[in-house]
């Protein structure tokens, strides 16, 4: 959202998204939220013991991504001095890796320990992200190159949605972590994973085996989809099925960059949503 000063055009805009590198005012924003989480580790002390998620976390920073000896680990003090560093000055994404470490850690606190901060931790984030154009949103517990909290939320609602259809969350999540990974992304197996979902969802409702037969049998089967929408997605599948598709791993495979796998991802997962609700309506799944 634009600030007072930018909407009388006294401050220019931010127009250009940071996706290989964060600057100083993004940082700083980004390490206000870890003082914010270390103010909350404080206040659920009591003194200086009963502290398993902090120690948690250093730990696995310390460990995992200084890749320090765990009998060096430093008082927390010091160890938190070390993140700051990383975070305000380290390269772009090691910044971004300790975000990630963070809610990983944080995740495993709430199934072991049911302290709720994860969820509101991601959200700060990215809203940072938003804030500052980063082109980078939380996912599940994975920072995904996406640029908007909407399409971010089209993917987590899908996760969600998917639920009852354990094949459609899998290839959800795998195509996820095809896309976030940041060494080396597999943008074509990410475009196949995200398709799969769909496919999953229609098998589960139609017994079809494929994208195409599925999406032909749905209004027989009882969930009515307009012929256009229909049509629009029998298209798609044909485009990744073909001998020349990315479903083949044919030379066509290698035009898929990131820009098009964040599409695909996107409209699947609405797809899927979207699918899954009209099913649930049909007492289908």
């Amino acid at each position: 959202m634009a600030t007072f000063a930018e909407r009388m055009g006294l401050r220019e805009k931010r127009t250009l998204i940071q996706s290989a590198e964060l600057d100083e005012e993004t940082r700083t924003g980004l390490w206000n939220i870890l003082v914010i989480l270390r103010g909350i580790f404080d206040e659920r002390s009591m003194g200086i013991y009963a502290r398993p998620t902090e120690d948690e976390l250093l730990n696995s920073l310390w460990t995992r991504h200084f890749k320090r000896p765990l009998d060096e680990l430093p008082h927390p003090g010091r160890t938190w001095e070390k993140v700051k560093k990383e975070i305000l000055e380290g390269q772009w994404f090691d910044a971004l890796d300790v975000l990630e470490r963070t809610v990983k850690v944080l995740a495993h606190a709430e199934e072991e320990r049911g302290e709720g901060d994860r969820d509101a931790f991601a959200d700060a984030i990215n809203d940072r992200f938003e804030t500052y154009l980063v082109g980078y949103r939380f996912i599940g517990n994975e920072i995904t190159p996406v640029d908007s909290n909407a399409e971010a939320e089209a993917i987590e609602s899908a996760l969600e949605d998917a639920v009852s259809v354990a094949g459609a969350r899998h290839a959800l999540e795998r195509a996820v972590e095809l896309l976030a990974d940041r060494q080396s992304p597999d943008y074509p197996n990410s475009v196949k994973e995200s398709i799969s979902a769909v496919e999953a969802v229609t098998r589960k409702v139609t017994g079809e085996s494929t994208l195409g037969a599925g999406l032909k049998k749905l209004q027989a089967s009882g969930l009515t989809i307009h012929p256009a929408l229909r049509d629009g997605w029998l298209k798609l599948y044909g485009w990744a099925s073909d001998e020349d598709g990315v479903r083949h791993g044919a030379i066509d495979a290698a035009s898929i960059d990131q820009t098009m796998a964040k599409y695909i991802l996107v409209s699947c997962s609405a797809f899927v949503s979207y699918l899954t609700e009209e099913g649930r309506k049909a007492e289908l799944l």
